[in-house]
């Protein structure tokens, strides 16, 4: 094969605005072959829209009869687990949408499955895959700003409560903006420092909006098994910058458009002078898409039969990592990751 046979699993919400038109169907080594929701009038309109004769209303149905060698899992987190473990047992590759679960028990279940049936697992970050990620991993590991000292990203936009969102429920998502943001943002935070998180102190709250148990605000502290610490801050309450920005003993990296959906960005390198600070290095994205990337490499993984470059396991970590700032944010305590 020089290509593999791709099936979502909950293709009528985001699915169908990035990850097919930006990931699947532009890549060079995967095709779209069926698709699946629950709902299914939006399903419809989905599958003649990607020009699809298979679309199903059932996972099961798609997963016995859909000719699908990997599955882009899109539903709620408080799905996977039993959408992953219907497609370990199918035989079929699976990649699927962060975070992995409300909470890291689950998500160990879900690296089990995989590994009982001998398929591949992918986590769905695509941000490791932006230009300016990899460049900023790139001057750090050269020195470009000396020993790094902190790190701080930040990501939010504003997400007025609305009916039927499931993540502004504490029971079908078990935490808000840090749950569905927090996780690109901390995952991100390790890559480019190159260390794990190992302890965390947070604080969430509702500053301006009330959802059904979940916060609309939370900022996590991190420190880093390297010493680096890091801030972490996360909103549904506003838009802020979604700027990264670390600290190094010799200078400053600031990077703009890493976070979001899109691929476009700056990142700057500044050091301070006799009369403030100066720019030495500026590099502009090459806006190459993070999701047709990350697809492609999963895809890779699967062709090569090689371990995917962003695995199941690392969102098993990340998910620890959830579960401790929301248990510091509840207790005020200090909490050991691990």
């Amino acid at each position: 094969m020089d290509k593999i046979r791709w099936g979502v699993i909950g293709a009528t919400g985001f699915a169908d605005l990035r990850s097919i038109p930006e990931g699947i169907k532009p890549s060079r080594n995967g095709e779209l072959t069926a698709v699946q929701s629950i709902a299914e009038d939006d399903l419809r309109r989905v599958a003649e829209k990607h020009g699809l004769q298979q679309w199903y209303a059932d996972v099961g149905t798609m997963l016995a009869e859909a000719p699908i060698d990997a599955c882009y899992i899109a539903t709620p987190p408080y799905v996977h687990l039993e959408h992953v473990r219907a497609c370990a047992e199918a035989g079929v590759h699976v990649f699927c949408e962060k975070p992995l679960a409300p909470h890291a028990d689950e998500a160990e279940k879900m690296v089990a499955a995989a590994n009982e049936h001998g398929v591949k697992f992918g986590t769905a970050f695509m941000m490791p895959f932006h230009h300016l990620t990899q460049e900023a991993r790139r001057l750090v590991s050269e020195g470009a700003i000396g020993q790094v000292v902190s790190i701080r990203v930040q990501f939010g936009f504003t997400y007025p409560p609305q009916g039927g969102v499931f993540r502004h429920s504490k029971e079908l998502h078990a935490g808000g903006a840090f749950m569905d943001v927090g996780c690109h943002a901390t995952d991100l935070a390790e890559r480019v420092v190159g260390s794990k998180v190992t302890s965390v102190m947070a604080m969430a709250g509702n500053v301006v909006y009330e959802y059904e148990g979940v916060e609309d605000s939370c900022l996590a502290l991190y420190e880093f098994a390297n010493g680096v610490f890091g801030c972490v801050d996360t909103y549904f309450a506003c838009s802020p910058q979604n700027l990264v920005e670390m600290n190094g003993t010799d200078g400053v990296l600031i990077a703009e458009g890493i976070m979001g959906v899109t691929s476009g960005g700056t990142l700057r390198v500044r050091t301070r002078g006799a009369e403030g600070f100066e720019e030495k290095q500026r590099i502009e994205s090459n806006e190459q898409s993070t999701y047709q990337l990350e697809f492609e490499a999963f895809a890779d993984a699967v062709l090569n039969d090689t371990e995917p470059p962003v695995p199941g396991t690392d969102g098993l970590w990340n998910t620890k990592i959830l579960d401790a700032v929301y248990e510091s944010a509840e207790t005020g305590q200090r909490i050991s990751v691990s």
